[in-house]
Order: C-alpha cells, then sequence, then structure tokens
C-alpha cells in the first residue's frame, strides 16, 4: 500500500510540470497522512474545448469516497488496487472518468525487522533521474455529506511491487511516465481500460530503476508531525538488516 509520502518541490515547478492551468500557493510537506488534505492534478469537464488538455491543482482529502455513498466508510480508503480497479464497484466509475494524479517527492514504506517498524523513504536517485518530482496515478471523486456539503476526495492507485522496491514493501504506488500524464488525465477520449496499461509491469519497472530507499527516523509514523528531518538518512544498527537490490532488478520473479 502506500499510507504516507511527501511534497517538496516548489508549487511552480509542480505546476510547471504538469502544465497545469493554475497554480496553488502551497507549503512544503514532509509528512503527508490518510485524511489529510493533499494535492491532485485533474482535468476539468467544464471547460472549453481549447483547454481541455490543461488541467488544473485542487486540494482533495485524501480517503476515497464514491460520489454515490451515503456516508463515509468507516475506513479511509487510501487505495486502490490496479489490478481490480477496473472491476469494482467503488472505483469503476472514477476510473473512467475522474483520474488523477498524485505529484510526490517520494513515499514512505515500513519494514519489521528484529519485530520493530522501521520506516523507509524512497525518492528519485538525482544521479539516474532529472527530475525529483513523481507523478503517482489516482482516482477522485465528489461526495456530498448529509448536511449538505460537497467533499472532494481521492485514492492512490497502487499495484505489486518490482525491483529492489519488493525488498521493503510487496506493493507500490503507479508511478506514472511523463509522457504519460495526458493520457491518465483524458478521461474524455481514454478508456479506463487503456489508461491503466500506464501502471503495467513494463512502466513499473522503468519507473524504480531510478528509485533509491533508505532508512529514516520512526518519527515519521507520527502524522502530527511534519519536519524536514523525515527524510535524513540513518544507519540501522546492523547493516544486514538493509534492504538489497537484487542483482537483476529487472526481473520479476
Amino acid at each position: 500500500m502506500c499510507g504516507r509520502f511527501n511534497l517538496l518541490d516548489e508549487y511552480d515547478y509542480v505546476a510547471q510540470l504538469f502544465n497545469s492551468r493554475t497554480a496553488l500557493q502551497f507549503p512544503a510537506r514532509y509528512n503527508i497522512a490518510p485524511g489529510q488534505p493533499v494535492v491532485i492534478i485533474k482535468n476539468q469537464i467544464d471547460v472549453p474545448e481549447s483547454q481541455k488538455n490543461r488541467p488544473d491543482m485542487q486540494l482533495v482529502q485524501w480517503g476515497f469516497v464514491a460520489d454515490w455513498m451515503k456516508a463515509p466508510p468507516a475506513r479511509l480508503i487510501l487505495n486502490a488496487r490496479a489490478e481490480t480497479v477496473l472491476y469494482k464497484p467503488m472505483f469503476r466509475g472514477a476510473i473512467e472518468q475522474n483520474r488523477c494524479i498524485i505529484p510526490a517527492s517520494g513515499w514512505y514504506e515500513w519494514k519489521t525487522i528484529k519485530g520493530v517498524k522501521q520506516p523507509f523513504y524512497l525518492r528519485r536517485d538525482m544521479s539516474k533521474s532529472n527530475n525529483s518530482l513523481m507523478g503517482f496515478a489516482g482516482i477522485y471523486s465528489r461526495f456530498m455529506a448529509a448536511d449538505g456539503s460537497e467533499i472532494d476526495t481521492m485514492a492512490i492507485l497502487t499495484r505489486e511491487a518490482v525491483g529492489h522496491v519488493r525488498q521493503v514493501h510487496h506493493r507500490m504506488p503507479c508511478i506514472l511516465p511523463q509522457d504519460g500524464f495526458d493520457e491518465w488525465l483524458n478521461g474524455w477520449d481514454v478508456r479506463g481500460r487503456n489508461a491503466i496499461k500506464l501502471c503495467d509491469d513494463e512502466n513499473a519497472l522503468k519507473q524504480v530503476e531510478s528509485i533509491k530507499l533508505y532508512p529514516v527516523s520512526r518519527d515519521v509514523g507520527n502524522s502530527r508531525i511534519d519536519k524536514p528531518y523525515f527524510i535524513d538518512e540513518i544507519e540501522l544498527e546492523d547493516a544486514k538488516d538493509m534492504p538489497q537490490k537484487p542483482q537483476d532488478q529487472l526481473s520479476l520473479f
């Protein structure tokens, strides 16, 4: 799953990378947790034809609520599995019309080591990539609460982890290729079954080639704290506890 991530890049750079018509101003977030407001990139339905390829930035709540639901689920729905999102009643409407991109500088995963849950930070290795910012595939929905207020919500798509990411967790967010941003957002012309191919094995392997992972402070588990040191690498007591890249990083099995 993907249950914690961050967004450190400047808002104007985020807008530029995703070709957004708008640029929301937001501070660096080192510890974005479930239920909190997050930035998404989405296409607007009610815009002139000439502007349909220029998405907008919007703040929404992390925790998906389908538009047909009468009340939010008891537990926050943070992720949707790419393998089943086309068929599950909760998501199949959103994957067709309401696809979005979640800008992220990195994400956190926990691995149990000697009975202790140790967080690891996963981000772009800038020696292997010229772009620190990633775009997670997502879906969004507008839910009407009992009091008549409208709440925009989202979920991050995940898939089976590949490459060295598997050493930390068996799932990972679907990281979109930059040349696939427009296709993912195009709910008018691109069907969900075609868009979901951007989450396939071939693309996932390409995306993780530049991912670096390392252990960080366990303080990141506290959603009430948001500090820059959360992304600082720490040393584990025993070096052999550090996940190692498999020799054949491009193998799925």
